[in-house]
């Protein structure tokens, strides 16, 4: 099983490479586990540094051992092309029809089908793709190789991070090679990053001796000095016996250019080719890596005038720079493509980007880019087909590939005005893709154009959105956006035009962070003309004391009610409900439908709710994890709110957890962010996530002046969308601090908005206050019941709050049974979520009561069956699946079946964090 021309397993042996047993040892590991479980790994680092030779070791060993590999790579001439990449990898696989539900095989064949006018949305193609690996994985484990990841082209990276979080059950490797300095803008969330390092001097003399043992020990060592450790310009280096004569008594070659890969070692090769020859490796190299590439090439030699005959091939053969197997050519070496279009003149490149549009179908998208590319200067002709495939390109969610379009299109264009409109829209498709930066040069460069009075609102609007997520300047949405509005309710939507969407998203997001009035105002009068979707997630967001009772239910109602395409159009609205009312963990069917094929919610908006969810549900850890990445992944993307909202949310973690330091540092530089800003909305998260912290470190007095600030006892404002998440700190607050009565108005007011009726985290945490606020016999009567209620255990910081005060009232109370029962639940939840202050409160209150605490043991803060304890601790002691699955007498599938239930259990994501919690519970 293959899947391009790349792709099967390598004809060499599989040997050990020099100075690269880590990797290999992971990488082996990782092929031979593939039974029980799938791994994602990424090899990191520079150009010519091995990251393909360790490709082709993985892609035999799998081979050997009956693997399916599916191999591909990324090419600088083809990033533009929507999931061109993953069109390649799993085209082998397409025609097993028997492996998925209808709904995902059309899903998937449409997304691959680049006449598709509407295909789907990327994360409904990354979720049959996987579907599809699954059920082939089942079969025959499989071993995904992709090559210069860094030239990926974007939602074919997007379909594989999604597939790379998700391996863990899975028997699929995915191996992707990248260079190191093009991997900071790609998500390696679930990846082992292997980095590789340059070769020691004795490390690439062994090579040399090994490879050319010709060689003097003088040149050796030259050679040696010269790579620096690199293996490509090591051999490359040594490759020719006319530049490295035996006697030693040559010229020294240059060295490798440091921003490039050495061309100077293929450079005589290609230099003595006969015209004829270079030109068909010419479109060769720009023609792809597809099984069609050598077709495509051998066709566009002929529409070029320069057919290539049998003596074409054999002088490209003989050469060595390309081999030559049933009619098929292939590179030796990757850089040979790049090498190939770096050398060629403007002339050639432009002539051979011709031939190649010419012999590609009026619908095939990389027919655009060749045309662009042949074009030396302007083109209207070529410029309107670019922006008709823009276009499709956006219904495709390919926003950035898009970009890239119309800008190419903008500057062939010679029509007055158009340049200025079509940078605009290739700025309003950046902006969309999640590239500020790029649409704010591009709103520039239109600015400087001039902007026809037609695409002024875009590009306003565009501007407001780009300020906004970059810095979270809300100054131009507060300006511009009503009046934007307005000035659509004149216009007929047409089917390309998403500006309408956009405008009502910013609005919403700017309305609710920056509380001005003109914002929600004209929300409000945009609710008329608004749908179902749109009323709720106004009422949810911005009438917290008013949105009716039964949030959960309406949701589910009206997600049941929507056509597929109703629900595309209402992707964000359905995502930011679904947060509002706590309930993305409790809805998973509806957060993959609606994720996977929104339009706005980008990769930081899904960590965002993902965020926000583990940190409701106590997985602190992944919640740590996944917010760091997520800032990073925002700086690196220029998009500066989302860095501070994903802080936020890290901070959030640590207060709880009552770190002050950690807390402080992060809310510190995002306070003085959103004050300059007018951030509203992120002033009041920073006084709840201080108000936690209050109570964690037992200053009740701050912590009740943080929560009344947020939300005065007995009423809900509009400001405060979210109020359920401040309700039970500030009731726990007025009880410590002998201010009872406020407690009651404030639990009595969520009694007379319904608020147990609008979801099950409101039911509970108004359960919860009640009980936490009653006196008497009350207090065990009303705990029990909040309990008892559906779901209670799903919010583990609240709910262990809660026992911690029944069981210190059941102590007063002289029951010093009961009362220990819940104040060691208590404890256990807290160790669990590593709160320390807390988790000293319920070993004081058990001290009081005449126990001694020990640490939890497993079992109670894990909840793990014998057999799962047994699966973690041998995993702890340094046992492989197969090594396990010997030991307990059951199969490799069932030991990666236990693991990946056993995961989320104790709240790691990987086997070594789960060996170090069992070794930090049982090492004592």
């Amino acid at each position: 099983m293959t899947s391009d021309g790349t792709a099967g397993a390598p004809s060499r042996p599989c040997t050990s490479l020099t100075g690269r047993d880590a990797p290999w040892t992971a990488l082996r590991n990782a092929l031979l586990a593939a039974p029980a479980g799938g791994r994602a790994l990424w090899l990191r680092g520079e150009v010519g540094i091995g990251r393909t030779a360790l490709l082709d070791q993985a892609a035999s060993f799998a081979a050997e051992r009956g693997m399916g590999v599916l191999r591909t790579a990324g090419t600088a001439p083809e990033s533009g092309v929507a999931l061109g990449v993953l069109r390649r990898l799993i085209r082998p696989l397409l025609d097993r029809h028997d492996v998925l539900p209808p709904a995902q095989r059309l899903c998937l064949e449409g997304a691959l089908d680049t006449a598709a006018d509407t295909p789907p949305g990327g994360l409904a193609v990354a979720a049959a793709t996987l579907a599809l690996l699954s059920g082939i994985a089942d079969e025959q484990p499989l071993l995904l190789a992709v090559d210069d990841l860094q030239w990926v082209d974007a939602p074919s990276a997007g379909v594989l991070a999604f597939v790379q979080r998700r391996l863990t059950a899975v028997p699929v490797v995915l191996v992707c090679a990248v260079r190191a300095e093009g991997s900071s803008d790609l998500d390696g969330t679930g990846a082992e990053i292997l980095d590789l390092a340059p070769l020691t001097d004795a490390e690439s003399a062994a090579v040399l001796r090994r490879r050319r043992p010709d060689l003097t020990a003088k040149d050796r060592a030259r050679l040696v000095r010269e790579a620096a450790g690199n293996p490509l310009a090591l051999l490359g280096t040594s490759a020719w016996p006319e530049r490295v004569h035996r006697t030693g008594h040559a010229p020294a070659p240059a060295g490798p250019a440091p921003d490039g890969p050495p061309e100077h070692d293929f450079g005589p090769r290609l230099d003595a080719l006969p015209p004829r020859t270079r030109f068909l490796l010419l479109l060769h190299a720009l023609a792809g890596h597809e099984e069609r590439s050598t077709r495509l090439a051998l066709e566009a030699a002929r529409a070029a005038g320069s057919p290539a005959s049998e003596d074409t091939l054999v002088a490209a053969e003989r050469s060595g720079l390309v081999r030559l197997h049933h009619a098929r050519m292939t590179f030796p070496h990757p850089l040979l493509r790049t090498c190939l279009v770096r050398t060629a003149s403007a002339a050639d490149l432009r002539r051979a980007h011709a031939a190649l549009a010419a012999v590609l179908p009026r619908d095939d998208e990389r027919r655009a880019a060749h045309l662009a590319a042949a074009v030396a200067g302007t083109d209207d002709d070529v410029a309107d087909h670019l922006e008709e495939v823009a276009r499709r390109t956006i219904r495709r969610g390919g926003h950035p590939e898009a970009a890239t379009l119309l800008e190419r299109a903008a500057r062939l264009s010679t029509r007055p005005g158009t340049r200025g409109a079509r940078l605009t829209a290739a700025a309003n498709a950046a902006a969309v893709g999640g590239q500020p930066a790029v649409a704010a040069r591009l709103l520039a460069d239109a600015e400087a154009d001039g902007v026809p009075a037609g695409s002024r609102p875009l590009w306003e609007l565009t501007d407001a959105y780009v300020r906004f997520e970059s810095d979270g300047d809300l100054s131009p949405a507060v300006t511009r956006l009503p009046a934007l509005l307005a000035g659509l309710r004149h216009r007929t939507p047409t089917a390309d035009d998403t500006s309408r969407d956009t405008l009502r998203f910013l609005l919403h997001l700017t309305a609710v962070f920056s509380d001005e009035p003109a914002l929600r105002d004209a929300l409000r009068t945009e609710l008329s003309r608004s749908g179902p979707a749109a009323r709720l997630c106004l009422d949810l967001w911005n009438r917290p004391a008013g949105p009716g009772p039964g949030g959960t239910r309406r949701l589910r109602r009206l997600v049941e009610a929507l056509t597929p395409e109703e629900e595309l159009a209402e992707a964000w609205q359905l995502l930011w409900i679904a947060a509002a009312l706590d309930s993305v963990g409790e809805h998973a069917r509806l957060w993959h439908r609606v994720v996977q094929r929104a339009p706005y919610p980008t990769q930081a908006h899904v960590r965002l709710a993902t965020c926000g969810d583990d940190y409701l549900r106590g997985r602190w850890d992944r919640c740590l994890t996944v917010s760091r990445q997520g800032a990073h992944t925002a700086r690196e993307q220029g998009c500066g709110f989302h860095d501070h909202l994903f802080r936020l949310t890290e901070a959030a973690v640590h207060a709880a957890r009552g770190r002050r330091a950690e807390t402080e540092a992060l809310l510190a530089r995002t306070e003085s962010w959103a004050r300059a800003r007018g951030q509203s909305y992120i002033l009041r998260r920073i006084a709840g996530i201080r108000a936690v912290h209050a109570l964690a470190s037992g200053d009740d007095e701050t912590a009740y002046a943080l929560a009344a600030s947020l939300t005065p006892p007995g009423t809900f404002p509009p400001e405060e969308p979210r109020f359920q998440h401040v309700f039970l700190d500030l009731v726990e607050a007025a009880v410590r601090t002998g201010r009872r009565a406020e407690a009651l108005r404030h639990i009595a007011a969520g009694h007379a908005i319904g608020m147990g009726d609008i979801a099950p985290r409101h039911a509970f945490v108004l359960a919860a206050a009640e009980a936490m606020a009653a006196e008497g016999e009350d207090v065990h009567t009303l705990s029990e019941a909040a309990y008892a209620m559906p779901g209670a255990d799903a919010w583990p910081f609240e709910l262990a709050r809660l026992h911690l005060r029944h069981g210190a009232w059941l102590r007063l109370a002289h029951r010093p049974e009961e009362a220990r029962a819940h104040l060691l639940t208590a404890h256990t939840h807290f160790t669990r979520l590593k709160a320390e202050p807390w988790a000293g409160s319920a070993a004081a209150e058990l001290r009081a009561g005449g126990t001694v605490v020990a640490r939890a043991r497993p079992t109670e803060a894990w909840r793990l069956s014998p057999q799962e304890l047994r699966i973690a601790r041998l995993v702890a002691s340094g046992l492989s699946n197969g090594q396990i699955a010997e030991q307990l007498k059951v199969s490799p599938r069932t030991v990666g079946t236990h693991l990946y239930k056993i995961f989320p259990k104790v709240n790691v994501a990987s086997r070594a964090a789960l060996a170090h919690a069992v070794r930090e519970a049982y090492d004592r």
